[in-house]
């Protein structure tokens, strides 16, 4: 009986194992139910946003951090014998997402790893490389800065140090040169850390030239060269150069700027268009001294000023910055000159200065410690609407205060009293 048992028992696994050989085991869940094919991928982004760009390849520098994505389709639920992240074939981390920075530079394969609960390994990788801005020396390069005196008729050489950090990158030069008037006469791109200009320059001109070098990811140096040179004079021929501006940060200006020789004559005149600010340049001029005067005609509170200078040596003087200063305030005043005024619908008052226009935005004014913000101001004159009959039915003085900041910010405040129609006893005999 226990043999016939037994026998009952082995028949029943057969069959058991019978049907589970003719089933394809990956098909399925546990508890019998279909399932459809696992996918895995792998993703990299910025920011952990749904909206964030996400990627199969990046390039970061060094300390960087990266958030490294996993999707399982249809699910992470799955069941599984394990996940992981590796690089480089080494293990990287045990989590389907996470954050985390690369320090090494080079090229780098990082693969998600799944291996599913029947022991099949899926996979997906990203390409990060990881690569350091190149260096640039921003202080030794030739010529240095403000060199004086350079032939402007024979070849120019420039040399600059510039390399890879990492040593693994080739990298290139950016080389700009301009003239005075900025007008490019050479934007090139370079292998090598050096350029020669065979063209002939102008003389007693200053010429700019900038440096910026790029790695072959594009990443810039973070050090810029930026400088300048003056070409020399023909038979001992001098310049001198320079750039005036005012003490306004609003308004545009008319500046004017004479030369006169040591005996107060006037040699040459420069009269600007509407800025700002203006640079001015005189060449040639035969060695002595000189006096310039820069002044602006139509703001006669920027005080002019009188620089002093020698020219010699065949080179181009360039003056530090002139800066024109108003330091006068603007004057306020009421039609009638009074400081005392009648009430009325608009009162107007004058506001003289003569430092550039003055923007509404730096006038302010107050009424009896309340704010008006309904003011307007048309060329000198400044119309404020007032409401009039609330205070022409009382019988005391109102004030009304007006504080102005010119152009340069110069204070002005003004007070005025605006009269009552009526006085206190002609109130009490009411």
């Amino acid at each position: 009986m226990a043999i016939h048992f037994i026998k009952s028992i082995a028949l029943f696994g057969l069959i058991v194992l019978s049907i589970t050989a003719c089933t394809d085991s990956d098909e399925y869940l546990f508890n019998d139910q279909a399932i459809e094919k696992i996918f895995v991928s792998a993703a990299v982004t910025n920011a952990f946003d749904a909206d964030n760009l996400k990627s199969k390849t990046d390039t970061i520098q060094p300390g960087d951090s990266l958030i490294f994505l996993s999707t399982v389709y249809p699910s992470k639920s799955i069941r599984n014998r394990q996940y992981f992240w590796t690089i480089d074939g080494k293990l990287f981390a045990n989590e389907f997402s996470f954050k985390k920075n690369i320090d090494i530079p080079g090229e780098h394969e990082i693969a998600f790893i799944f291996v599913d609960f029947f022991g099949d390994t899926l996979s997906d990788t990203v390409n990060i490389t990881v690569a350091s801005p190149p260096n640039l020396d921003p202080e030794h390069f030739i010529p240095v800065n403000g060199t004086q005196n350079l032939a402007s008729d024979s070849a120019l050489n420039f040399a600059w140090n510039a390399s890879d950090p990492d040593s693994l990158w080739n990298i290139y030069s950016h080389f700009v040169l301009k003239n005075s008037n900025q007008d490019i006469l050479v934007d090139t791109l370079l292998q090598q850390a050096n350029y020669t200009y065979f063209n002939k320059l102008d003389p007693l001109q200053k010429y700019t030239w900038t440096v910026n070098v790029y790695n072959e990811f594009n990443l810039k140096s973070n050090e810029t060269i930026t400088s300048s040179f003056f070409t020399n004079g023909i038979n001992g021929e001098n310049a001198v150069a320079g750039t005036i501006g005012t003490s306004s940060d609003y308004g545009l200006y008319k500046f004017k700027v004479i030369l006169l020789d040591s005996l107060q004559d006037t040699i040459k005149t420069y009269l600007s268009p509407k800025s700002q600010s203006a640079h001015f340049y005189f060449k040639p001029l035969t060695s002595g001294r000189y006096n310039i005067v820069a002044s602006i005609e139509d703001a006669p509170d920027f005080k002019p000023q009188t620089i002093k200078f020698y020219a010699n040596s065949s080179q181009v003087l360039e003056l530090d910055s002139i800066t024109l200063l108003d330091e006068t305030p603007a004057k306020i005043n009421s039609l009638s000159g009074s400081d005392t005024i009648a009430i009325q619908d608009t009162l107007r008052f004058i506001i003289t200065d003569f430092g550039g226009n003055i923007p509404s935005s730096r006038i302010s004014v107050t009424y009896e410690k309340n704010r008006i913000n309904s003011f307007r101001l048309s060329n000198d004159t400044l119309y404020i609407p007032f409401e009039k009959q609330a205070a022409l039915q009382n019988w005391s003085y109102k004030l009304i205060t007006l504080i102005v900041h010119d152009a340069s910010y110069n204070p002005t405040r003004k007070t005025f009293y605006l009269r009552p129609n009526v006085t206190f006893p002609e109130v009490f005999s009411e």
